[in-house]
Parts: structure tokens; sequence; C-alpha cells
């Protein structure tokens, strides 16, 4: 991808994506509902009570849980871009889905072990958006918030760590306080990843790492940028797990796959020292 010259056009050209797959997804279910019955219930809600169940109590919240937990995964990989810097890819990464297999087992074995209902469990551990309620969009809606105010003070330090070490010290950045306080705050949005979309989710933190490709290193364009495109991909996924199997697949799994080429190409870019 070739770095953007002129950004602003681009991110509108995002937004227009999110609100077309956005109303795609409000089309989908088992009940079929026209376009135009959604673009009236959107604008005039509550004047069909069946209707206004359907897409402001089950789509509407999956639909903005889909965009808060591309927003979530995009903060967390940014993030974990910028404190590593490219080794990320050689060092966390990649190595992604042995340690999420291993994790997933290790779960499984455990709560098998003290009687629990894994049932229950597996839409966490695989992604499952099907049983999302506006509590859980409420409370990733508060972790972006706060993601958001660390992003607006500290992208300069962002910029900063990108160059190195030195550079950064040169540059008046307190390196090891800057870096443990944004490896902490990138803990806490990656656990609120888990929470909105499962487990399986996290391999999603790739996607900051091509968009820095076209977007730059500047935290300044490349988080909203790189926001706005996990935001995209998260809900084209889940479309994709509605309409291509007879029965839903969780949107951890489809996600799982369809990053495995990403990892497989970023590590050979490192490899090759690009």
């Amino acid at each position: 991808m070739s770095r953007l010259k002129n950004r602003l056009p681009f991110i509108i050209y995002l937004l227009i994506v999110i609100v077309i797959l956005g109303f795609l997804s409000l089309l989908m279910g088992p009940i079929r509902i026209s376009a135009s019955k959604i673009l009236f219930s959107i604008f005039s809600p509550g004047e069909d009570p069946l209707i206004y169940v359907i897409i402001w109590q089950i789509r509407m919240p999956r639909l903005l849980l889909e965009i808060l937990s591309g927003t979530l995964l995009a903060m967390s990989g940014s993030l974990l871009l910028g404190i590593s810097g490219a080794a990320m890819i050689d060092n966390i990464a990649v190595k992604s889905f042995y340690l999420l297999s291993c994790v997933i087992a290790a779960i499984s074995v455990f709560l098998i072990v003290f009687g629990f209902n894994l049932e229950s469990l597996y839409p966490w551990l695989l992604g499952s958006l099907a049983q999302t309620t506006w509590d859980k969009v409420f409370i990733a809606a508060l972790f972006i918030l706060a993601g958001l105010i660390v992003y607006v003070f500290y992208y300069k330090d962002l910029n900063a760590l990108m160059f190195g070490e030195y550079t950064a010290k040169t540059l008046g950045v307190e390196v090891k306080l800057i870096r443990m306080f944004l490896f902490a705050v990138t803990i806490i949005i990656s656990a609120a990843a888990v929470y909105t979309c499962g487990l399986l989710c996290l391999t999603g933190l790739i996607f900051p790492y091509f968009v820095r490709l076209a977007a730059g290193v500047n935290y300044k364009y490349m988080i909203p940028v790189s926001i706005l495109t996990s935001a995209s991909i998260v809900i084209l996924i889940d479309i994709f797990s509605r309409i291509i199997f007879p029965t839903e697949l969780p949107i951890g799994i489809m996600m799982a796959v369809l990053s495995g080429p990403f990892y497989i190409y970023a590590l050979h870019r490192r490899r090759l020292g690009l």
C-alpha cells in the first residue's frame, strides 16, 4: 500500500464504508425487513413495535458493538506497535495464534475439572456477537473514551518512540515511564476487547500494522485511520460469518482464520528487513 498523501478524503471514504456496511449489517437476520422500514425505524423509532425491538434491541446493539470492538482492537494494536516498534510482529503478534490456542485449551481444561458449563463460555472464547446487549455497548464505549483521552495526550510520545529510544529521550520523553503506562493502558483496552468480542478476536491486533504502511507512522493520523479500518473489517467479517455458512460462525474464528495470511506476510516483511 502506498502512503496516503491526503488523509482526509481517505478518512471520509472509510466513514462512508462503515455507513454502508453498517446498513447491510442491519439488514442481516432471520426476519427479513426491507431497507425502507429499517430507515424509517432508525429515524422514527417506536412506530412499529416489532421492528423497533428487532432493530433497536437486537441488531443495532450488535452493529455498535462491532464498531466498538474494531475500535478497541485498533487502539490496542496501535499502542502495542508504538511501544514495541516493528519488532512486535516477531516477538508478540505472530506467536499469538499459538499462545491463544494454549490459553483457550488451559481455560477449557480448568473449567471442565471444576465443573463449569463450557457451553455458556464458548461465545466468549470464540467471539460470538449473537447475544449483544446495550450494557456491553455502554461498557465498551467507556473504555474507548478512556483510550481516546490517552491518545490525545500521548500521541506525540508514541511518535517519538517509533524513532527509537535514543531519539525519544533526546526529545524529552521519559521512555521507561511512558512505556510502562502505555503498556498498562494496552492491557486494559485489550481486556475490554476480549470482553466485547471474545478471546480469539485478539488476532485482529495485526490490523494497525498494515494501516501504518498506508497512513505512515504519525499517530495523529494513524490511530483514527486504524480505528475506522478495523471497525470496517469487523463489520465485514461479521456479515460474512452470517451469510457464508448455514449456521452463524463466531466472529472470533473468522477473524483468526482471515488474519493468518496477514501475520505471515508481516513476518515475511520483517525477515526481509522491510
